[in-house]
């Protein structure tokens, strides 16, 4: 008869962190400006642990992106024994990421569980194309010596090699968008592209920057590295 609580649901009616957030600040608005001062006002449900969970999720994707390009630059420079190896490892993987972002943003895809893990994977699966072309282009720039055209016989080489991979795997992602759930959709859209850039930008940018800066590892032998006579190159 004297009730000192009461509990209010609100249904809405679009989807997505962003008009949820909106909904709670208007929420907390009214209560400020209409219920009485003693009065507590406790904000609770299903949308509150989303949002605790898109916050983990997305802010631990991308502080772990910056320390996934760190990792690949040290085991290329590493490898290569030339900081400019990891440079030039990490910038096609970095466009790469950029390109979709800034696609994420144009159409309006939000950043969420599903859409924050795509960065990282694409540093994972994307490093394959950079390490295949880095690899044919040292091995087909020995066997040239300075001279020939080698570098259209490293694209006839890896170059198919990397479209076909891109091809395959992107394809297997793109299934993904015909999926009802919009989270899966996204992601299967984003790897695709993802596949896409990271191929193109491997096979693009990559040889432009190698030819530009001609950097001294790629025309120096890695230890223990096998010369086409089989003799072993001494360190």
């Amino acid at each position: 008869l004297e009730p000192k609580s009461i509990r209010l649901g609100v249904q809405l009616r679009t989807v997505g962190q962003r008009d949820t957030n909106r909904a709670i600040d208007a929420i907390r608005a009214y209560a400020a400006a209409r219920f009485p001062k003693d009065a507590k006002v406790e904000i609770g449900g299903s949308a509150l642990v989303e949002e605790s969970l898109n916050n983990l999720v997305v802010v631990s994707q991308l502080s772990s992106l910056p320390l996934s390009l760190l990792m690949v630059f040290v085991t290329l420079a590493l490898f290569y024994r030339s900081a400019v190896a990891g440079f030039v490892g990490i910038a096609p993987l970095a466009l790469s990421i950029l390109v979709d972002f800034g696609v994420m943003g144009a159409v309006g895809i939000k950043l969420n569980i599903g859409t924050a893990m795509v960065a990282s994977i694409a540093v994972g699966v994307g490093i394959d194309y950079t390490i295949h072309y880095l690899a044919a282009y040292h091995r087909e720039c020995l066997r040239a010596k300075g001279s020939g055209d080698f570098l259209r016989r490293t694209f006839l080489t890896s170059g198919k090699a990397i479209l076909f991979n891109a091809a395959s795997v992107g394809l297997g992602f793109a299934v993904l968008a015909l999926s009802r759930f919009a989270i899966l959709a996204e992601l299967g859209i984003l790897m695709a592209l993802a596949m896409l850039t990271s191929a193109l930008v491997s096979l693009t940018l990559l040889p432009a920057l190698l030819e530009a800066l001609k950097p001294a590892f790629i025309r120096r032998p890695l230890p223990f590295e096998r010369t086409e006579s089989g003799t072993e190159v001494p360190l």
